[in-house]
């Protein structure tokens, strides 16, 4: 991939990005691409690649490299955008203490199938010498290196696969040597808060000094994973050959979750007023109708039942063929048979 002249979020970039797959997009064609045995190979567990939520499907990449207008997305939030576009500055300025040499961000790379929008790139300095997070050995000196930011809801026990092999592919795109990914999460995560940041964000000292204590940035070191650059490739010529030959993918990865069936099935078709299915949906509000009303006259007779307790200080109820009471946390216990 070559350097471009492109300057993110110009409507050039976005030209750009509509007619190349994107780094973000990667992963996706990774998921539906690999075999369990391909995944393994690379150090990656074939079920959480599958669990994992999916971004976008291989069969909207397929329609939108054909450009037939079958798949469309949604325009990102604005507020969303300028958050994270503000916490990216953050992070910069993070990343950028005690270092000697110039760190760029917002570089962009591209080919005629492919496109990567790098948040950060820079070269290894004494500062980044450790063993690598991921991967074997250690950190070396003046090597370049890509730096993916991301800001997250939450970090528990393993970074989301997404972004390793957004990462992955960028720097075996870009020729870089490892990749480090700068995870940022914001200790009390609202909206309100959010938006105190960006509104901040315009003076970077006061948001500098508000943000202190206010937020974790922990940076992850990879080393280059060849197997998973060797298998990135790869997914791509499967992908663009199924382009090339006009084989569809399906929607959905086989075997996948019905959440993220439901997760695929609305990225692929939700802004596009064209894929709505005529259907009678009369029976299926008649059936919601009669269990909402079901549910409520539940809950109404629960309610007598429980004014009934306590007007007669009881907690266990009897008749022919039921036995029912409290229980310790409150819930009604309903059984069938005499006790």
């Amino acid at each position: 991939m070559k350097k471009y002249k492109l300057i993110q979020g110009t409507r050039e970039w976005e030209n750009a990005r509509e007619t190349r797959i994107g780094s973000s997009e990667i992963f996706d064609i990774v998921r539906y691409y690999a075999t369990g045995e391909e995944l393994l190979n690379c150090g990656l567990n074939p079920e959480e690649v599958q669990n994992e939520k999916p971004y976008v499907t291989a069969w909207a990449l397929y329609h939108k490299i054909l450009r037939d207008g079958l798949y469309q997305r949604g325009e990102l939030d604005p507020a969303l955008a300028e958050y994270g576009h503000a916490m990216e500055g953050y992070g910069f300025n993070i990343l950028k203490r005690s270092r000697e040499n110039k760190l760029k961000k917002g570089t962009v790379y591209a080919n005629d199938r492919c496109i990567a929008s790098l948040d950060i790139e820079g070269i290894s300095e004494e500062m980044d010498v450790r063993e690598f997070d991921y991967g074997s050995g250690t950190v070396p000196i003046g090597k370049p290196f890509i730096c993916e930011q991301k800001t997250l809801f939450e970090f528990k026990d393993k970074l989301p696969v997404k972004h390793i092999i957004q990462a992955q592919f960028q720097i075996t795109m870009t020729k870089k040597d490892f990749f480090i990914l700068q995870v940022m999460i914001l200790k009390n995560d609202t909206l309100f808060e959010r938006g105190k940041i960006t509104s901040l964000s315009k003076y970077p000292g006061i948001m500098n000094k508000y943000l202190e204590g206010k937020i974790s940035v922990n940076h992850y070191y990879f080393a280059n994973n060849e197997p998973l650059a060797v298998l990135i490739k790869l997914c791509l010529e499967r992908f663009f050959d199924d382009v090339k030959n006009r084989r569809e993918p399906r929607a959905f990865i086989e075997h996948d979750s019905q959440k993220n069936i439901i997760l695929s099935l609305r990225a692929n078709s939700f802004y596009n007023n064209k894929m709505v299915l005529e259907h009678d949906l009369t029976k299926y509000a008649a059936l919601k109708a009669a269990a909402e009303a079901a549910d409520q006259a539940r809950k109404d007779e629960l309610q007598r039942l429980v004014d009934l307790a306590r007007e007669n200080n009881a907690s266990r109820f009897k008749c022919d063929g039921y036995t029912a009471q409290f229980s310790a946390a409150g819930a009604f216990l309903l059984k069938g048979g005499v006790e």
